[in-house]
């Protein structure tokens, strides 16, 4: 089941953006929002590398949570990929040196039930264990090829990689631990989960507790790089068949510059997923600044409907 490829470098790169249903693009390419670390120039990662050994989201931000090392948003592991990239290229060990204190500050950051939270020694929902924006899975994506010197890592020695794949295989005991049981029956995902009782946590006001699946898809495919064992192979199995289950077909969604509606279309055999779905019952779920559980996309406040990915493909892939 293991595919060594499938965690080649440039997968490794563009795997965030294919776990969300988007296009593949180059190591280079940027979204807003993104961390800082994503397009700043190499001295600026330098200079901004956090004595922890991580990096925060926003350079500018110089106090407060988002001012604290973070792998949010692509934080972190994107700098140590470029600083591995730069050394590879011009053999100056600062830049080595440098990845190597972020490798270490990862393998530092991780809870000992395996999972990682989304800012280091933080407060609030900051501390959960943090599937979002794939931020946990792509950070196991770099240690497994930190793990097996791959790629730009090939210069790590033998006792970070081997603390590296002890890492990788904490977190995917994390991923199922922390699987979410229904009525005696393995679903998915939250997009979050209490650091304490593994159990779905809110985040923001509108991320209440639920099962997710845009971050299940990101959890799944890196399961699938796993040597199989049955318990991987039954996580996987439910994980899929939970999606087939939710998946939502004769409706289309319509985007326009000012709202996100939602059309009733018998003709539309082509599923998509909502993001959230309610514990228990599987409903879709959708939650404005109020932070009331509403069912229909339209119930809630505009910024919302047009502010979040309340619906999308990611599953798309999984399911036939």
């Amino acid at each position: 089941m293991r595919k060594t490829s499938y965690l080649a470098s440039m997968f490794a790169m563009a795997f965030m953006l294919a776990v969300s249903g988007l296009p593949l693009l180059s190591p280079g390419t940027a979204y807003a929002g993104d961390a800082s670390g994503t397009t700043a120039s190499i001295s600026d990662i330098l200079k901004y590398q956090h004595a922890d050994g991580g990096w925060r989201k926003d350079y500018s931000k110089t106090s407060g949570e988002w001012a604290k090392s973070t792998i949010d948003n692509k934080a972190t592991y994107s700098e140590i990929r470029r600083l591995a990239a730069e050394y590879s290229k011009t053999k100056e060990t600062r830049y080595s040196a440098a990845a190597i204190k972020g490798i270490n500050f990862l393998l530092n950051m991780q809870y000992s039930n395996g999972g990682w939270p989304q800012i280091y020694k933080s407060s609030g929902y900051h501390k959960h264990i943090t599937y979002n924006d794939n931020a946990m899975v792509n950070v196991m994506i770099l240690l497994d090829e930190v793990a097996n010197r791959q790629g730009n890592f090939s210069f790590v020695d033998s006792t970070l990689a081997g603390r590296s794949r002890t890492a990788v295989a904490k977190g995917v005991d994390n991923f199922l631990r922390t699987q979410v049981v229904v009525n005696g029956k393995l679903t998915v995902w939250g997009q979050q989960h209490d650091s304490v009782t593994l159990k779905p946590a809110g985040a923001r006001i509108y991320e209440v507790p639920s099962l997710c699946a845009n971050e299940s898809v990101g959890i799944v495919k890196f399961l699938k790089t796993r040597p199989a064992t049955s318990q991987i192979t039954a996580s996987i199995k439910a994980a899929e068949e939970w999606f087939k289950a939710v998946k939502l077909t004769g409706i289309r969604i319509v985007k326009t510059s000012t709202d996100v509606t939602v059309v009733n279309d018998p003709s539309v055999t082509t599923p998509i997923w909502a993001r959230f779905y309610e514990l228990g019952t599987n409903k879709p779920i959708f939650v404005g600044r109020d932070g009331i559980v509403k069912y229909k996309l339209s119930d809630i406040d505009q910024e919302r409907r047009t502010g979040y990915a309340w619906y999308g493909n990611w599953p798309s892939s999984l399911v036939k």
